[in-house]
C-alpha cells in the first residue's frame, strides 16, 4: 500500500466549533429557554431524598443480568445453540464485511484520522443544533438541505444576538452527591426488563438469584470466538468513527477530494469571528453531557416528567 499523500493531512478542530456548538445551544431572545436536565433532575431529588443521601449501587449479580438484558434484543441468550450459530455468523460477517471497509480508512496516518472523527462529531453536533459547517463555509449545502435546516446566514446572525443579549446562566444544579445518585438510579432502569428479555423470575423474588446464576453458567460454556476481543471492540470503535465521518460529510469523505474540503472546512471555522462567550456557557454543555438521560434516572418507573 501507498504511503499517505500530504493531501490526505486534516489539522486539529479550530476552538471555534466548540464554541458554536455551546452557543448553539443558547435560548434565542425571542424564546422561553426550555427546562436543563440537571434543574429538572434537581427539582425533584432534592425533596424526595435530601442533597447528601446517594442510593447503593445494584448488587454485582443484578449489575451482570441488566448487561444481559439490554443484549438480549440483539442475541437469543435464552438459547445457547441459536447464541452460538449467532455469535459464529457474526464472526464470519465480521472478517467478509468490516475488514474491507476498515482496510478503505488504513492509509490515514492515526493523528490525521483523530482530527477527521472530531471534525465530523463537532459538525453532526452543529447540525443536530440547526448549523451545517460545510454550509455554513459555503462548501457544501446537501447536507443542511437534506435535513431542511434554515439558511444558514440567518441562523448564524441568530445565534451570534442570541450571545451579545445573553444574560445570567443558572449554575449547574446538581451537587456531587445529586450527580451520583442520578447515576446510580440510571442503573436500576434496565432491571425491570429483566424478567421480561431473559425469561427469568422478577428481581424481587427469592428464585432470581438461582435463576441468574443458572444462567450465567450456562454461557459460561461457550467455547472461545476465533476472534480477539480486544480486537473486535477496536475494529467496532473504528466502524463507528468512520460511520461519523461518512454522517457528516458523505460517502466520498475519506477520498482526496473529501478530506480536502474538510481541512477547507475547518480553516473556514478557525477564521470565524466569534464574540466573548462567558465561560460558565462553555463549561456548562460537557456537564450537562455527562448526566444520563431523565427518564432512565427516574426511580421505579420514574420520576415525573
Amino acid at each position: 500500500m501507498t504511503a499517505p499523500k500530504a493531501s490526505l493531512a486534516v489539522g486539529a478542530v479550530p476552538i471555534q466549533m466548540p464554541k458554536m456548538v455551546a452557543m448553539l445551544g443558547l435560548p434565542m431572545p425571542d424564546s422561553a429557554p426550555a427546562p436543563r436536565i440537571d434543574m429538572k433532575m434537581a427539582a425533584v431529588m432534592a425533596p424526595m431524598v435530601g442533597q447528601s443521601w446517594v442510593p447503593p449501587k445494584p448488587p454485582a449479580l443484578m449489575g451482570k443480568m441488566a448487561s444481559l438484558s439490554s443484549l438480549a434484543a440483539f442475541l437469543p441468550l435464552t438459547d445457547i445453540a441459536a447464541l452460538m450459530n449467532e455469535l459464529q455468523q457474526m464472526v464470519s460477517e465480521l472478517a467478509e464485511n468490516v475488514q474491507p471497509v476498515l482496510s478503505a480508512a488504513a492509509y490515514m496516518p492515526k493523528k490525521p484520522m483523530f482530527n477527521m472523527v472530531m471534525a465530523a462529531r463537532m459538525t453532526l453536533a452543529m447540525r443536530a443544533q440547526g448549523l451545517c459547517p460545510m454550509d455554513l463555509s459555503g462548501l457544501d449545502s446537501t447536507f443542511a438541505q437534506a435535513e431542511g435546516l434554515p439558511p444558514a446566514p440567518g441562523k448564524m446572525n441568530a445565534t451570534m444576538g442570541a450571545v451579545r443579549g445573553m444574560g445570567p446562566i443558572p449554575r449547574f444544579a446538581l451537587p456531587i452527591p445529586m450527580q451520583s445518585m442520578a447515576m446510580t438510579l440510571a442503573s436500576l432502569g434496565p432491571l425491570e426488563t429483566i424478567p421480561t428479555s431473559l425469561a427469568m423470575p422478577p428481581v424481587s423474588s427469592t428464585s432470581f438469584a438461582g435463576a441468574a446464576m443458572a444462567m450465567l453458567s450456562q454461557l459460561a460454556r461457550i467455547p472461545p470466538l476465533p476472534l480477539d476481543a480486544s480486537k473486535l471492540l477496536s475494529e467496532l470503535a473504528r466502524l463507528t468513527d468512520l460511520a461519523a465521518i461518512q454522517a457528516a460529510f458523505g460517502e466520498g469523505a475519506m477520498t482526496t477530494t473529501g478530506v480536502g474540503k474538510v481541512q477547507a472546512m475547518l480553516n473556514y471555522m478557525s477564521r470565524l469571528p466569534l464574540p466573548p462567550i462567558p465561560p460558565m456557557a462553555l463549561a456548562m454543555q460537557p456537564k450537562l453531557d455527562m448526566l444520563p438521560p431523565f427518564q432512565p434516572s427516574r426511580p421505579g418507573r420514574g420520576l415525573p416528567a
